[in-house]
């Protein structure tokens, strides 16, 4: 029989667990102790014959029983606060929970638990060892979690490599077929930074969109600070997610702009809206943009500025996630319906007063006293159902 500190805080975890639960969440927890117990009599017929052979052996132990049940207890749907405070004093485990968990604002991400697929793979360099335990695909965005365990991987801005940094992010490449993709991260697990939360999109290094398959291999390669060898990952990405997908031929005339919103994905995780300018037949890009306007460019007056909302039926308007792009053919991705509307009215507007986030925000953030100033002959309403 197993002794250890991991599985009487699996044990912790389980006591917290309702009685109600399902016979496929119960036999996940089954599955969870069984990993431990086989892997713990293997290891113990065989010799270690190194320290930090023995330290990754119990480290991978902790990470597959932390990452089953982590995506159990998730998508059970009961995250007590005793059990959040269970969770959270387990290795790799608290780190998940602050990804899927409390800790993420993101409306799609806190109804993504069902959807969550366990990658389970880890890297070792000397004494650093790097995991991403899970992640999650719609068809729009990938989320996954990097872990390094007892290493901190937050550093400050541009700092050199030294004793006090050793170990902190230095570059991150996130590759699609050898296309760098673009990608945005933040820390999760407060000082001691040995938790970073990667979000991938759609979209190239050059504001190229991709059209991501349901299945595919995705390369991340991490270098740390006062490391030669870099952490590289092959992570198999599947969408676990259904997506409703809307397409219109329809091209919006007003003040020569030319507007067409070519598609919108509807996933539980994110509503992601493709956004096109045309040109007339014939006609450059830098003509159509010399004939517009000069109120509907950005600050270097070479570039359509307008920015969009999106409400369904019922008024209800939709938060955009990230920052808003501005180009001639670009994705917008915003926050999730919580159900599915019959219509998606799609409202183009320029800003007249922006204001300032407040000191610290970083992503989403919506300023109350936005001054918008809306274009009706460019909304374009799409019928869902």
């Amino acid at each position: 029989m197993v002794n250890t500190k991991l599985e009487k805080q699996l044990k912790n975890c389980q006591s917290l667990l309702p009685e109600q639960l399902s016979d496929i969440v119960r036999s996940k927890l089954n599955e969870t102790y069984q990993i431990i117990r086989e892997t713990d009599n293997s290891n113990s017929h065989v010799q270690k014959k190194k320290h930090v052979s023995k330290n990754f052996n119990k480290w991978w132990i902790s990470t597959a029983a932390a990452g089953i049940l982590g995506v159990t207890v998730l998508a059970s749907g009961f995250v007590s606060p005793a059990m959040a405070d269970a969770l959270k004093q387990i290795p790799v485990l608290g780190q998940i929970y602050s990804l899927w968990g409390e800790n993420n604002e993101d409306s799609g991400v806190q109804q993504a638990k069902d959807f969550i697929t366990n990658v389970n793979q880890s890297v070792t360099h000397g004494d650093v060892t790097m995991n991403i335990p899970t992640l999650l695909f719609d068809g729009t965005r990938i989320l996954m979690n990097i872990t390094t365990p007892g290493n901190r991987l937050d550093s400050e801005p541009n700092s050199l490599p030294s004793d006090a940094n050793r170990g902190a992010v230095d570059t991150l490449e996130v590759l699609y077929k050898g296309q760098p993709l673009s990608w945005n991260s933040e820390f999760m697990d407060g000082k001691t930074a040995s938790s970073l939360i990667v979000q991938v999109t759609n979209t190239t290094g050059i504001n190229q969109n991709v059209q991501f398959p349901d299945q595919f291999d995705l390369n991340v390669i991490v270098t740390l600070k006062g490391y030669d060898i870099p952490f590289q990952f092959v992570l198999p990405v599947n969408k676990t997610t259904p997506v409703t997908v809307l397409t219109s031929e329809e091209i919006k005339h007003h003040d020569n702009i030319n507007l067409q919103i070519s598609k919108l994905e509807i996933t539980p995780i994110t509503t992601q809206l493709s956004v096109e300018y045309k040109t007339k037949p014939g006609q450059r890009m830098e003509k159509m943009l010399a004939s517009i306007p000069s109120e509907y460019k950005g600050a270097n007056g070479g570039i359509i500025a307008l920015q969009y909302d999106i409400v369904d039926e019922h008024g209800v308007q939709l938060k955009p996630i990230g920052s808003h792009p501005i180009s001639e053919s670009y994705n917008i991705r915003f926050e999730p319906f919580k159900t599915l509307p019959r219509t998606v009215t799609i409202k183009p507007y320029l800003v007249v007063s922006e204001g300032q986030a407040p000191a610290g925000v970083i992503g989403r953030w919506e300023n109350k006293n936005m001054i918008k100033k809306y274009i009706p002959e460019l909304e374009t309403v799409l019928s869902v159902q």
